[in-house]
């Protein structure tokens, strides 16, 4: 939408200057001599920006900023400053003006400077708040927590497990060589049944003992700890029946 300036200053020059560098763009520049003019003239054009000289005759441009800013359309207002005129800088921020232009200037700058007064202050950015309801980040936050507490419920109510000791090797003898007994770990948890003798893991237990033992243990521990377990305990097993086996096999070579 085309945009409407209002300039006001005395130098007839200046007036063509400014014109000439809009004439490309789509802003219409409505000009005038004194800040007389530009005061009666401002209701009935009702530009988008205004353009004032400091020292022109009339109200200066620095009154002619004042009643913009006091009106019901307060546009912004630039001001225009000759190289060997004074400029009254507490004046101009008094008034409210939104900016100044030394003369002579060059029309792009000048142009530029129009263009961001008219375009506005940018946006603020949008205030950060609650994710809404369904968000997908929101949701994964909740797997992840839910995740984590019930790991930690696991990781409390689950048997604490410790490497296993090597097992006691079996021993052998006539017809019982099949039916090793072994000593029971220390770490290894104990039924409420099973004796005191066994609770302090100092005396051997039967295969049906053993094997009570071995059910409830299952029972009570995860897949990932019976995973750790065997491959701790059955290198432990294997090996001694493994070597005893080898040592009937030479004992048979031998006899």
């Amino acid at each position: 939408m085309p945009k409407t300036i209002l300039l006001a200053d005395d130098s007839v020059t200046i007036r063509k200057v400014v014109e000439l560098t809009f004439s490309e763009t789509d802003i219409r520049v409505e000009s005038v001599g004194s800040g007389r003019e530009a005061l009666e003239r401002f209701a009935a054009i009702e530009p988008d920006l205004v353009l004032a000289d400091v020292a022109m005759p009339g109200p200066s441009g620095y009154e002619v900023c004042e009643h913009v800013k006091a009106s019901g359309r307060p546009v912004p207002v630039l001001l225009l400053a000759g190289t060997f005129e004074p400029f009254d800088t507490e004046r101009a921020r008094a008034c409210g003006a939104d900016g100044h232009v030394v003369k002579p200037f060059e029309s792009s700058a000048l142009v530029e400077k129009v263009e961001s007064l008219l375009a506005g202050p940018p946006a603020p950015p949008p205030a950060a708040g609650p994710a809404p309801v369904g968000d997908p980040g929101d949701s994964a936050a909740r797997d992840v927590e839910s995740a984590l507490e019930s790991l930690i419920s696991s990781a409390a109510t689950a048997p604490s497990v410790s490497p296993s000791p090597s097992v006691a090797e079996a021993r052998h003898g006539g017809e019982d060589a099949r039916d090793p007994e072994v000593v029971v770990p220390a770490a290894a948890p104990v039924p409420e049944r099973a004796p005191a003798a066994v609770a302090a893991a100092s005396a051997p237990l039967s295969a049906a003992e053993l094997d009570a033992i071995a059910t409830a243990v299952v029972e009570r521990l995860s897949t990932d700890v019976l995973r750790q377990i065997a491959w701790e305990v059955v290198p432990d097993l294997a090996e001694p029946i493994i070597r005893e086996r080898i040592r009937d096999l030479e004992r048979e070579i031998e006899g």
